[in-house]
Parts: structure tokens; C-alpha cells; sequence
């Protein structure tokens, strides 16, 4: 360390002054970042702004791939990071877009492992009611989104059960929570709920 000190002390003044300024934008930058906010699932909205999209295709995007049941003009982002294993255990997400249009969707998807199952619920610790998951429509999914998105970030228990009997805790693994909340932050954002 007193080695870097050295070779820093020994810059002329000048690029010393500017190493130092852009170290403490960085610092600023990281301190003034907006925080997670929960979403409010009864404001349904899939507009999105230009510069949210613009944003998502230069930038986020690069973390999803383009999912193979994609339909042209359709677009199914699925993050990268995903692996079958995980997804087959729990709830995942999708981005939804129709490229030129300025509305931007989200799908759940439940996992393999629990497709032998008719009538299956989400139920969140933090919310009195439940969402099916059978027959939902793009307003279902937003819901689910949404009260998904908050109860990890408020760190409350999401479960799936059919009929009456729980089958299994939601987003127990540390992967599986961060897969969902990357996804879910990311379509907030772009919706501009977040």
C-alpha cells in the first residue's frame, strides 16, 4: 500500500488534483444512489419512456438473452444468469417487449418441478391476499411482479401452494432471490415504478 502512496505522491499536482476528483465523483455517485423503493401492485402500468428503453438496450440488456420462444415482433429477455436447476425449483421472470411499442410487459413463469399441479397460488407473508398462477392475464403477472419485488426487498416470505397445502418457500437461495430481484428491478425501471 505505501508503495501505491508513493508512486501517487510523486504525480505532478495537477493529475494529482484530477485522480483525486474523479475518486470522489465515484464516492458521490455511490452514495446518491436512489434506493429500491417497494411497488405499488394496484397501479398497473406498462408504459415505459424512450429513455428507459434506450437505457435498458445499452445497458441492461446485455445481462439478458433473447429467450428462444421468442416471436418476432416479440422480445423475451431472461437474464443470463439463470440455470435451468434454479428455475425448475421456483418462480422466475421475463421482460416482455414489442420493439417500437411503449409498453413493456412482465411474465412469471413457474418452474418444471411444479407443472403437475392445477391450482397454483402465490401467497406473500406481507399481503392478505393471493395471486393465481393458472389463466392470469398481463395484469396478473404485474401483480405478481410487484408483490414479489416488495416482499424481497422488505425480506417477507413468499410460498406456492395448491388449494390449501403449501408446496414449497419461494427465492429460499441466496441465487434464486438475486435472480428475481435483478429481473424485477430492471422492469420497474424500465416501467418507471422504481
Amino acid at each position: 500500500m505505501k508503495k501505491y502512496w508513493r508512486k501517487f505522491q510523486s504525480l505532478s499536482p495537477p493529475i494529482r488534483w484530477f485522480a483525486l476528483s474523479i475518486i470522489a465523483l465515484v464516492i458521490l455517485a455511490v452514495l446518491s444512489a436512489p434506493e429500491s423503493k417497494p411497488v405499488d401492485y394496484r397501479s398497473i402500468s406498462y408504459l415505459s419512456t424512450a429513455d428507459s428503453r434506450l437505457y435498458f438496450k445499452n445497458i441492461r440488456s446485455y445481462y439478458y438473452h433473447i429467450d428462444r420462444h421468442s416471436k418476432a415482433p416479440m422480445l423475451i429477455y431472461s437474464l443470463k444468469r439463470r440455470s435451468p436447476e434454479r428455475d425448475s425449483l421456483s418462480l422466475s421472470f421475463n421482460i416482455v417487449q414489442y420493439p417500437g411499442a411503449e409498453e413493456i410487459y412482465i411474465y412469471s413463469e413457474i418452474g418444471k418441478s411444479f407443472e403437475q399441479y392445477d391450482s397454483l397460488r402465490v401467497i406473500f407473508e406481507k399481503y392478505s391476499d393471493h395471486e393465481d398462477l393458472q389463466g392470469i392475464n398481463s395484469e396478473g403477472h404485474f401483480r405478481i411482479a410487484a408483490k414479489t419485488y416488495t416482499s424481497l426487498l422488505e425480506e417477507k416470505a413468499v410460498f406456492l401452494m395448491n388449494y390449501q397445502d403449501t408446496i414449497s418457500p419461494l427465492f429460499q437461495d441466496k441465487a434464486s432471490r438475486l435472480d428475481a430481484e435483478i429481473t424485477l428491478e430492471d422492469y420497474f425501471k424500465l416501467t418507471l415504478k422504481n
